[in-house]
């Protein structure tokens, strides 16, 4: 097992530690769980993914720009629900491939 993939495979368990610190020690919890984001994006950084622009990444840039920018993370989250949506909508059915 190489380097970079025993770093994806601890990643998780990383992210919980930190987030369970942020949580317990100073009381953080609600900034906290943004560290479970490193989890998806770890493959980007160590270079086994390529970024593509899709549907949930550019919801997820929004939902991240609505709450560091205008502060709205819980009416934010909604545009979470976005994602299955769109998806249905854009996905291509058999008769279409």
């Amino acid at each position: 097992m190489t380097f970079r993939a025993k770093i994806m495979a601890i990643t998780p368990m990383i992210c919980t530690i930190a987030f369970l610190a942020f949580g317990f020690l100073w009381d953080k919890w609600h900034p906290g769980w943004m560290i479970f984001f490193l989890i998806p994006i770890m493959p980007f950084l160590l270079g086994y993914k390529k970024i593509k622009f899709t549907v949930p990444l550019v919801i997820l840039i929004v939902y991240l720009i609505l709450g560091f920018g205008f502060e709205a993370w819980h009416p934010g989250w909604i545009v979470f629900l976005l994602i299955p949506v769109i998806q249905i909508l854009i996905t291509p059915t058999k008769k279409e491939l």
